[in-house]
């Protein structure tokens, strides 16, 4: 039996959703630089990728939760960086936490099994 954490289907699709989000408002800070207060559609997407992670989130141990934004309220340059620095290094533990899941993840494991695929007394 495999000790190696397993994600469901529905938790893939969400992580793949919030990482589509988290790139978006990545974009915004880093590349599309606004000056002023965040709007209420950026507010929303805010929003809306920290409940994602939130729900993602909330049974893996050592992951952070991430409080809620009001949507009515400006956010500053600032407070909007620091959310989505926050977002990134969630998602990049939990990329890592779920490494055997991805293409060189799993390139790596198939390497270590023998040429009959039963895993290699060697590895």
């Amino acid at each position: 039996m495999s000790t190696k954490p397993h994600l469901s289907q529905r938790a893939i699709v969400a992580y793949n959703r919030l990482s589509r989000e988290v790139a978006a408002l990545n974009y915004l800070v880093r590349v599309a630089k606004p000056s002023g207060t965040l709007g209420e559609t950026g507010r929303t997407c805010l929003d809306r990728a920290l409940r994602i992670a939130n729900r993602l989130y909330r049974r893996e141990p050592g992951m952070p939760s991430f409080g809620r934004i009001d949507t009515r309220e400006p956010l500053t340059p600032a407070d909007l960086a620091l959310m989505v620095a926050r977002l990134s290094v969630a998602g990049t533990v939990f990329e890592e936490r779920y490494a055997h899941l991805t293409a060189p993840g799993l390139a790596a494991q198939a390497t270590r099994l023998s040429a009959d695929g039963l895993p290699s007394p060697h590895a």
